[in-house]
């Protein structure tokens, strides 16, 4: 090891790659994706053998059980939370706070049908249980003291109702002044005592009705001080009398006072939004009273698992976004393995023997150049629709593998016929080496840069094509993947959440500019052109 170790040091090679910052900085951020894809790996294995064995589940343990790929599809709290502890605007934070009540609700509907003995229920711990988020479970009080708090937040809930139907009334209200504007205009374009005057004398008469009867059932219910409820209508009650009476006033109602009324209308909005959203006030601290944040070790994880929001589905977005990192490196590690291997391999053994090889080599790889990129996958990829192995990454694994072998294959060859005449080989050949000796002792070990430096080139190609051919639909199905967070995130983005698809571009990102960075230097360390 130490031989190794000291020759390693000599390399003027690996001397030039030691000394490029970039280069090492690239190599620490690979490490820890490394370090991620082994302990995810590691941890599905002890998860492995504890179901296998039953004598544990790791899923129970809050770290080691955290990055399963179970755990990245179990709800961790309500649609698109904002990661950071970030606050989301009032309304949204309302449809959050409601998702939390609606799943304590389901609790006490089972702990009542159990109770009234109508369903065989199970246990109260049962219940309890079934409805916590990960981490964050039920308040451990009394069932009769969590009815008085839910009891309390339903209260709010009721008043916060009451304001949401009179700021629907609002624009109702509104509707019926640009109307009853417009029959007024009809009105006194007409002429007097006609029948059309009468007609739209009627319609101004029946407007302020309407009008009328939307003012008074919001006025019973407006806050205190309301600018539409301040107004007083009298005026235009007696106008609407008169004009049910075809003795109109003149003019047929107070234009000043329905003027008064609009911008009344447009000023009780606002307060109206106001007041539904002050009950988020009210609310919040009963729901943490409810369905406390855990603390110690659980906190700490379910703190880890929010940093990142949720996705629409409530699903923790730092950790699909974590695992994704393993199926990508997956993906990359067996693609750029298998497709070098066999690309080189058929690239050096074209170049050396050259003849009706060679010619089949280049037969070979210039029939599947001629087929578009894209397409070539996505056809590879196709095959297996309707298979058994549609849906996982067996399909990945060869269309990338029948694809990316021909970058490879191409600059293996062309090294290997340069190869070839050198002295050395020469030499092999005229103290009787056999073929295959001096393409495996003597041409693949130099080709050995080639390797490396398209291993790191395929290896950035396979993660990219994954997300491509999975945000297609044609990759992974299930689970956590950054072709499935980009897919999912499409109805987000319309609606103004960034977190999920900000969150897989962002650590793909990362990834994959480490490995041009390492790639880069790479080639100038052993390239034998860069070598200096």
């Amino acid at each position: 090891m130490s031989k190794i170790r000291d020759r390693l040091k000599e390399s003027p090679a690996m001397r030039k790659l030691m000394g490029n910052r970039g280069a090492m900085v690239a190599s620490g951020i690979i490490s820890l994706y490394m370090l991620l894809f082994v302990w995810i790996l590691t941890m599905q294995l002890v998860a492995w053998v504890g179901k296998t064995t039953e004598t544990f589940d790791l899923r129970q343990r809050p770290i080691m059980g955290a990055l399963l790929p179970e755990r990245t599809l179990e709800r961790v709290g309500a649609s698109n939370e904002l990661g950071f502890g970030i606050h989301a605007e009032p309304s949204k934070r309302m449809e959050q706070v409601g998702f939390y009540f609606e799943h304590i609700s389901k609790m006490f509907d089972e702990l009542d049908q159990a109770g009234s003995g109508t369903v065989e229920g199970r246990s109260e711990e049962a219940i309890r249980k079934s409805v916590a988020l990960a981490e964050r479970k039920i308040a451990d009080l009394p069932i009769d003291e969590l009815r008085a708090r839910y009891d309390e937040a339903e209260g709010v809930f009721e008043r916060q109702g009451r304001m949401r139907l009179l700021r629907d009334k609002l624009p109702q209200i509104g509707i019926g002044i640009e109307k009853l504007t417009a029959f007024r205009a009809a009105y006194e374009a007409t002429e007097v005592d006609s029948e059309a005057w009468e007609i739209a004398g009627e319609e101004v008469a029946l407007t302020l009705d309407e009008i009328l009867v939307l003012i008074e059932d919001y006025s019973a219910q407006a806050p205190e001080g309301d600018p539409v409820a301040a107004v007083d209508v009298q005026p235009l009650q007696e106008s609407m009398d008169a004009a049910f009476d075809l003795s109109p006033m003149d003019p047929i109602y107070d234009e000043q006072l329905v003027e008064r009324l609009a911008a009344a209308v447009v000023d009780a909005g606002p307060g109206i939004d106001a007041a539904v959203y002050k009950s988020l006030d009210d609310l919040e601290p009963i729901l943490t009273d409810m369905y406390p944040v855990p603390e110690g070790l659980g906190g700490l994880v379910y703190k880890f698992r929010m940093m990142l929001g949720t996705d629409q589905q409530g699903r923790s977005i730092m950790l699909r976004a974590l695992y994704s990192a393993k199926v990508a490196i997956q993906v990359g590690v067996v693609v750029s393995f298998v497709a070098v291997l066999f690309g080189s391999l058929i690239g050096a053994a074209a170049g050396y023997f050259g003849g009706i090889t060679d010619h089949a080599v280049i037969w070979l790889y210039s029939t599947f150049s001629s087929i578009p990129y894209l397409v070539l996958l996505v056809v590879l990829a196709f095959m297996f629709t309707g298979s058994m192995f549609e849906g996982t990454l067996i399909p990945l694994y060869v269309a990338f593998s029948l694809t990316y072998w021909i970058g490879p294959c191409r600059v293996t060859r062309g090294e290997t016929l340069k190869l070839r005449s050198l002295d050395y080989v020469q030499a092999a050949q005229a103290l009787g080496a056999s073929k295959w000796r001096i393409l495996t002792r003597h041409i693949i070990p130099n080709t050995s840069h080639l390797m490396f430096i398209n291993m790191s080139l395929l290896f950035i190609g396979a993660i990219k094509g994954e997300v491509v051919l999975t945000f297609l639909g044609l990759g992974l199905k299930n689970g956590a993947s950054w072709g499935i967070m980009i897919s999912q995130s499409k109805p987000e983005v319309v609606a103004g959440f960034f977190w999920q698809i900000g969150a897989a571009t962002f650590f793909m990102f990362v990834l994959v500019l480490a490995f041009n960075v390492l790639t880069d230097a790479l080639q100038d360390a052993f390239d034998p052109k860069h070598v200096g």
